[in-house]
């Protein structure tokens, strides 16, 4: 009765938001469901690496790969986002998802794959998401307006959450009943519906920069706005630290599964499932409760949350509690995403939006260090000492922030 009655507020509250009159941004929710489909290639790849090599360090190294390019490239598609239209950009990308999952998915299928294709072709998949999710976290706001900037972002998410929970759900059961090219073909009908509502998008959005500027200039100005912005500078740091820290995590889900809890790929998927559910549930109380004041104090909030979650999950005395820690987890990932999306966007101009969130995206393309390193860890001293020693490392970061970076406290 306390999950309806809670879910029933919910969508009351989505219903009669100004966001949702927005045409164009109720499909471009919809369009972010089925393209996080896509988020069941951690299960996915994750599975099929420790199978392949029995080695949680190179399922480290695997999701390093695929996600590296974030930090490469982050800054170049928010600055791209900001002087081509982004509606044009986020369909041109899906096209191109749809086609390195739909080719994956013919290599596993046939038993063609080698080790070098489950590294390369998943690093080419993981730029273009990057790229989309970049630009899509900026195309909110031009579509609803930097007022409703906070629930715009949520509503995102929270579909964008949802689309994850049903793909860990479905990749992992289709993973356990038919292998791993049948989860890639699954991948690429989730990009297919994503393209096919991306296409019916019309407007540009009332808020949408100038695009007076140009590639050259991009990069120079984002530079000078981090310089002479030092709330800006020291939160793209913070989020760097708290992708190396927490996020990092998940590339050890595997093993928690398999070597600690003596589960299969189903199990995985089911885990993964709570790890997508807690992200949904944590944006929904937002959706239900934020008022978009003091997002900096929430942020840290969350940040001493996380850590202790990744404490609980390290020395978890049953199965039940480590799925509680996964969810509370999960959750944290999710709100600390949204909290710093959104205040970055609100500590730049308008036409520098596109890049404030390519920033973003450089921050968290650290994770393949943190992947590499958290792997390594749990290899030489296991996933226990390995999850502890983040968690502790993280919690004193947040306690540190809370103590030293005022500005962002009153924000």
């Amino acid at each position: 009765m306390i999950c309806l009655s809670f879910g029933v507020k919910l969508l009351t509250r989505i219903l009669n938001s100004p966001v949702v009159k927005s045409r164009d941004f109720k499909l471009l929710a919809g369009a972010a469901f089925f393209e996080n489909v896509t988020r069941g290639e951690n299960v996915l790849l994750g599975w099929v690496i420790l199978e392949l090599t029995n080695s949680p360090f190179m399922v480290g190294l695997a999701l390093g790969i695929r996600h590296a390019p974030a930090f490469f490239l982050g800054i170049t598609a928010g600055t791209i986002s900001d002087i081509i239209d982004r509606r044009r950009l986020i369909q041109t990308l899906m096209a191109g998802a749809i086609l390195v999952a739909f080719v994956m998915g013919c290599l596993l299928f046939t038993d063609n794959a080698a080790l070098w294709h489950l590294l390369l072709i998943p690093a080419i998949g993981g730029t273009i998401h990057m790229m989309s999710n970049t630009i899509n976290r900026s195309f909110v706001i031009d579509l609803v307006g930097h007022e409703h900037g906070l629930q715009g972002m949520s509503y995102l998410g929270l579909s964008m959450r949802t689309g994850g929970l049903v793909g860990a759900l479905l990749v992992g059961y289709v993973l356990a009943e038919w292998g791993a090219g049948a989860g890639y073909f699954v991948i690429s009908i989730g990009c297919l519906c994503a393209f096919l509502i991306l296409i019916l998008i019309k407007s540009p959005g009332d808020s949408a920069p100038s695009r007076t500027g140009n590639f050259t200039n991009g990069f120079s100005e984002l530079w000078k706005e981090l310089k002479r912005n030092s709330t800006l500078s020291a939160l793209v740091l913070l989020v760097m630290c708290v992708e190396l820290l927490g996020f990092t995590s998940q590339a050890l889900l595997p093993s928690v599964a398999r070597d600690i809890w003596n589960m299969g790929p189903g199990g995985l998927g089911i885990l993964n499932a709570f790890n997508s559910a807690g992200g949904i549930l944590g944006i929904a109380l937002i959706s239900l409760f934020g008022k978009g004041g003091r997002q900096g104090l929430g942020f840290i909030i969350v940040l001493h949350v996380f850590g202790i979650s990744l404490l609980v999950l390290g020395w978890a005395p049953s199965l039940y509690v480590a799925i509680l820690a996964i969810t509370a987890m999960s959750g944290c990932m999710a709100l600390s995403d949204l909290f710093s999306q959104t205040l970055l966007q609100r500590l730049v101009p308008n036409d520098l939006r596109g890049r404030a969130m390519g920033a973003w995206t450089t921050a968290v393309g650290t994770a393949p260090i943190g992947n590499l390193e958290i792997g390594a860890l749990a290899s030489v001293l296991g996933v226990t000492a390995a999850l502890s020693i983040h968690g502790g490392v993280l919690l004193l970061l947040a306690v540190v922030t809370l103590g030293a970076f005022r500005t962002l406290r009153k924000i």
